[in-house]
């Protein structure tokens, strides 16, 4: 919806560093939550989990309750989910596993309206239900909605000077767990291969004066590391990490307090 992608681009053409959530839960109310806390976007989690179509409109819709942009990340780059996703509103649009120019330009165009693009038209919520003026909606969407493009193997990271360049790229992501398992370290993040990778991308998105996102953990030291590379997008992941993270401590200061013997 255009409200929330500009709200997005002002910012980061502004020089300010974004913060969202990911979230994975199917209670929509959680992006409403994140939303009303101050967060600059929310990652809808449309690869890993059980969300289906549905569960993806009901938590944009919370998110904007909330005041926060809607990000959806696509399971897969099937022409028909994109359509969809775009059709129900989204603000940004991430593309899964792009490694090259030519999957960039493929993922531009189904989010594009003829004669650039192949998208289709029936606007839905995207168009406020019917109630914005049709015409205009057409005339300005395919600038409306941001593209992002997720690198998660290391041909796509050999590529990337490349894929920033196509036109209608408008965000950058680096998937560090898929990146370990691609290059072979059974999905440790913590390599220095991998965190060399992710300071190199930022470089070149930097460059390009192109937006990035990273994944920081929830500690300050890594959201330290990750701003000072050039990072102007943090999103953290996901909602069940902080409700395990906040079950774990409360279970530790029981154990703590509680005598053994007075232990269930």
């Amino acid at each position: 919806m255009e409200k929330y992608a500009t709200m997005i681009k002002e910012n980061l053409n502004a020089g300010k560093v974004l913060c969202g959530i990911a979230v994975s839960l199917s209670d929509s109310a959680v992006s409403e939550l994140v939303g009303l806390s101050g967060y600059d976007f929310v990652w809808i989690e449309g690869e890993h989990g059980a969300l289906d179509r549905k569960d993806i409109q009901q938590h944009m819709i919370a998110a904007h309750a909330g005041g926060a942009a809607s990000l959806v990340r696509l399971g897969n780059s099937d022409p028909a989910l994109v359509r969809a996703i775009m059709d129900m509103g989204t603000d940004i649009i991430g593309f899964p596993f792009i490694n090259t120019v030519q999957d960039a330009q493929k993922a531009v165009s189904v989010c594009t309206y003829p004669p650039k693009g192949i998208r289709g038209c029936n606007p839905q919520r995207a168009s406020y239900y019917g109630r914005m003026n049709y015409l205009d909606y057409i005339k300005n969407a395919d600038k409306e909605t941001l593209k992002m493009m997720l690198i998660e193997q290391k041909s796509g990271y050999d590529n990337l000077e490349d894929i920033v360049q196509v036109d209608g790229v408008d965000i950058i992501a680096l998937g560090p767990g898929d990146l370990s398992l691609d290059l072979g370290f059974a999905g440790d993040m913590d390599r220095p291969e991998i965190k060399n990778m992710i300071t190199h991308a930022a470089e070149i998105c930097k460059k390009y004066k192109m937006p990035f996102i990273v994944f920081p953990t929830i500690e300050k030291t890594s959201v330290e590391t990750w701003v000072n590379i050039g990072a102007n997008m943090l999103c953290f992941a996901q909602d069940t990490t902080f409700i395990t993270s906040a079950i774990n401590q409360l279970w530790s200061f029981y154990d703590e307090v509680v005598p053994v013997e007075k232990h269930h």
